[in-house]
């Protein structure tokens, strides 16, 4: 294939109807994607069984151009592009489950209701085919959140461990104050099915506390392998597993087949097929 017939090809590339775009998009905002998006998403769900340890995080795959829904992440390297929110395990790496963010929805039927987009609506869809399955789930503190943790363990039979941000309410002062308590110190608390853990981190001059939930450890065990920094196994269990979905995006920039595009649709194909390549 010549390089003109490529770009042509690339062009012209579509994944739905055109005739029927417009309307579609009145009630959907990813309906040039939805179809293949969708589409890919049963094939990973059909086609691969995740090991006890998953982890759910968030995927940016950068984008330049106008995007209805284009999202500004600080923390991630290409600080802007399209959120799509991952399941994955994180023992091989591979992806079994995705969704895109795309804002606010619009009237019809896939706004359900008000809470779409929080985080337990989001935690509580990817985790649909896994349910009663007594996994484990690890995720950051966006998704964490004490109603969420108990009704996995409860409704869904998956356990949990999540860092937790600082103005959760349900967290006791105690374990925020950071005055007085040398480095490396960890305080744990008990709930009937859930455990509680703050540690202060080594370096004296952060002096900020590190909170975790979990309701797979129940004990205030330290972690022998850790030496004289006496991380509580929670943080260590953490640690080893919290990175399923950024060892993806590694794994997809050591050999991406993404091209500069102005249309996001393409991007997100794009994105797809990188995926495609670490799942296969």
């Amino acid at each position: 294939m010549s390089l003109d017939r490529f770009r042509f090809l690339l062009c012209c590339l579509r994944f739905d109807d055109k005739a029927t775009r417009e309307e579609r998009k009145k009630v959907d905002k990813l309906a040039p994607v939805r179809q293949i998006f969708e589409m890919y998403v049963e094939n990973c769900k059909k086609n691969y069984t995740p090991s006890e340890f998953v982890t759910i995080y968030e995927m940016l795959v950068a984008f330049g151009g106008y995007c209805p829904f284009k999202q500004y992440i600080p923390s991630k390297p290409a600080k802007y592009g399209i959120k799509i929110h991952a399941l994955c395990d994180a023992k091989s790496f591979d992806v079994c489950n995705m969704e895109i963010y795309a804002g606010t929805k619009p009237d019809g039927p896939f706004k359900a209701d008000k809470q779409y987009n929080s985080s337990q609506a989001v935690v509580t869809r990817l985790i649909s085919d896994i349910s009663g399955s007594a996994r484990n789930v690890t995720f950051d503190n966006w998704y964490t959140r004490y109603p969420l943790v108990e009704s996995l363990l409860r409704d869904h039979k998956l356990t949990t461990v999540g860092t937790l941000r600082k103005n959760t309410r349900e967290i006791p002062l105690e374990f925020l104050v950071t005055k007085n308590r040398p480095p490396m110190d960890s305080m744990s608390g008990f709930g009937d099915n859930l455990t509680l853990v703050s540690c202060i981190p080594k370096s004296k001059s952060k002096k900020k506390s590190v909170v975790l939930v979990s309701s797979m450890h129940h004990n205030d065990k330290i972690d022998e392998a850790t030496g004289d920094d006496k991380k509580p196994e929670i943080i260590t269990f953490y640690n080893s597993i919290k990175g399923g979905v950024d060892m993806v995006d590694v794994m997809v920039g050591k050999y991406s087949i993404s091209r500069n595009s102005r249309r996001w649709p393409l991007t997100e194909f794009f994105a797809l097929l990188n995926i495609v390549c670490v799942n296969s």
